[in-house]
């Protein structure tokens, strides 16, 4: 509804007996609720019977929300009300509207009228703080603007740019030449004003590889074991596009993939190489085409270096003399400790792991059984385990401790594999026998015969 111009009326405000008019100033983020405050702190508009909230567009006044004396509400009626003035807290001479969703648009001047013995008139500049990306999603390597809007602007107000959680810039613009994955997520624009602070956020996507987010990194793998190369699309890869390719750390050449080198299809074009053999070492790069926001095709990749690692050993004499171990990397630029472990087993494959010297080289005075095993080298970068490289030691009294272990268990096999064949040759003996005997009492007068026989020869041998 429109009203006399907002000069016209603010001056037969200020007219009135008793009436009061403050200013005051309301930062809010887009899409929240804000409260334009209209409180009677001293309490002088007592017994109101009028409330009039009213936003002045261009030149004139339209009201957002009223209450008559006669208690009846009146609010726009073509689009859901949004704005509202809780009646409930008018007796804690809150008059305080509250209006939802907030838009860009519904910045500007607001003004609070209450009606009572005495009028109060407040007027209220609402500040709606927008922050928005140009693309909000792009792909990698692009770029992008950062800006922050508010709505109606002023002069004593700062800015500050925050990307997920970090400082970026302190302008109301930013811009970034060639977006990265670690570039994506939550953008805040933080304004503050008169010692208080307005966040308002955005979100940025990034199209292309995920994992890993850098453009380099480094897999370190010991020889014998397994290594996975990650290499994972967002959608918008083109198919068929991917491909991986190794070069020579020295001369940059490009050499074959290792014999065991498998690849996944798909956006998870991730590799593994099955089994690291010493030589394996070298720059693996993922790379695929990604289709662009006009249809483009646009290259991203990755470069994965594989450092292999591995124990070396060294002894100055044969026989069971001491021994030097030392821990070897393809590349060992970023290694900045090592760390030696003692490994044993006990019953059940319990597993005890003992640190033994914080050196690249470790010497075992003694090459005896007692120091026979499992030996492991760790690496770090500061306080960041990156791998181990494992060894077993092996020496000639543990291989004939074995070996006499094992002919001993092999004669004790023989000799009860012995002495089982006699007893069964006793008992099949004995079975024999009473097996005859039964035969021989089935037919009695066989038996007469044969016990005659037998009477008649001894007494002739007598």
């Amino acid at each position: 509804m429109n009203k006399k111009p907002f000069l016209i009326v603010l001056g037969l405000a200020l007219v009135f007996e008793g009436a009061q008019c403050q200013e005051r100033e309301v930062f809010v983020a887009l899409g929240s609720v804000a409260v334009l405050p209209c409180v009677d702190e001293t309490s002088a508009v007592s017994h109101p019977t009028a409330v009039y909230w009213s936003r002045i567009v261009g030149n004139a006044l339209k009201t957002v929300w009223r209450r008559e004396k006669s208690g009846l509400e009146f609010r726009p009626v073509r689009n859901p009300p949004r704005a509202n003035c809780p009646v409930p807290n008018f007796g804690k001479a809150d008059y305080s509207l509250h209006i939802a969703e907030i838009t860009f648009e519904d910045g500007g001047k607001y003004i609070c009228e209450v009606e009572g013995k005495t009028r109060m008139t407040k007027l209220i500049n609402l500040r709606v703080v927008k922050a928005s990306l140009s693309p909000a999603v792009v792909v990698e390597g692009s770029r992008i603007e950062a800006t922050c809007h508010v709505s109606p602007g002023t002069q004593s107000i700062k800015f500050n740019w925050k990307r997920n959680g970090s400082s970026a810039s302190r302008m109301s613009r930013a811009s970034i030449s060639s977006v990265s994955q670690r570039d994506a997520g939550t953008w805040t624009c933080q304004v503050s004003y008169n010692g208080r602070v307005v966040e308002a956020t955005t979100s940025l996507e990034v199209k292309g590889i995920i994992i890993p987010q850098d453009e380099f990194s480094v897999v370190y793998a010991d020889v014998g074991s397994s290594v996975s190369l990650p290499c994972v699309f967002t959608d918008g890869l083109i198919p068929n596009t991917v491909i991986w390719n190794r070069t020579s750390t020295t001369s940059n050449a490009h050499v074959p993939l290792p014999a065991s080198f498998e690849a996944s299809a798909g956006p998870s074009a991730s590799a593994a190489i099955q089994r690291v053999e010493d030589g394996d070492e070298g720059m693996y790069t993922c790379s695929g085409m990604m289709s662009g926001l006009n249809g483009e095709r646009i290259k991203v990749q990755r470069k994965m270096e594989l450092v292999v690692s591995r124990v070396l050993r060294s002894s100055s004499s044969s026989g069971n003399g001491p021994v030097t171990l030392t821990c070897n990397l393809s590349n060992s630029d970023q290694i900045t400790s090592y760390e030696w472990l003692r490994v044993t087993y006990g019953p059940n494959d319990t597993q005890t792991v003992t640190s033994v010297q914080k050196t690249k080289s470790f010497r075992i005075q003694e090459s005896t059984e007692k120091n026979a095993g499992e030996w492991v080298c760790r690496y770090y970068r500061n306080e960041e385990l990156l791998g181990n490289a494992t060894y077993h030691l092996l020496v000639m009294g543990a291989v004939k401790s074995e070996n006499s272990s094992s002919g001993n268990k092999t004669a004790l096999v023989m000799g009860l594999g012995f002495m089982f064949l006699v007893i069964f040759l006793i008992l099949f003996q004995m079975y024999r026998n009473y097996r005859r005997k039964r035969k021989i009492l089935l037919y009695p007068a066989m038996e007469t015969i044969v016990h005659q026989a037998a009477t008649e020869r001894e007494q002739r041998e007598s």
